[in-house]
């Protein structure tokens, strides 16, 4: 009985560092990708002849323009924040599945 306890308690955890590891790297995501935008286009402009200055002034504006395209689609940024608040609460539904288990092994030992 002791070991189906800790089992379920060792893939309860487990179960949990898998979720936040996803949630991290999906967070993750929605911070480095205009980064990435930047980089690239200040990459972009310097490799075609424009100063370092010049160009990462270009990459900033070039990604403000990103940005308000995504700000004028509210559906889209509304959309990106559901789907990370659904896998919040998909972590919370599967990690109370496995407290029903180890309640139930609880009152088994007694």
């Amino acid at each position: 009985m002791k070991i189906n306890l800790i089992l379920a308690y060792v893939f309860k955890f487990v179960t949990f560092v898998f979720f936040s590891f996803i949630i991290l790297v999906y967070a993750g995501l929605l911070i480095l990708l205009p980064l990435d935008i930047l980089f690239q286009v200040i990459r972009l402009f310097a490799g075609i002849g424009f100063p370092t200055v010049i160009a990462a002034l270009l990459g900033i504006g070039t990604l403000g323009y990103v940005g308000y395209k995504v700000y004028l689609a509210p559906s889209l940024y509304k959309l990106v924040f559901d789907v990370g608040y659904q896998l919040i609460e998909f972590t919370r539904f599967q990690l109370k599945r496995f407290d029903d288990l180890i309640a139930a092994e609880q009152s088994g030992k007694s």
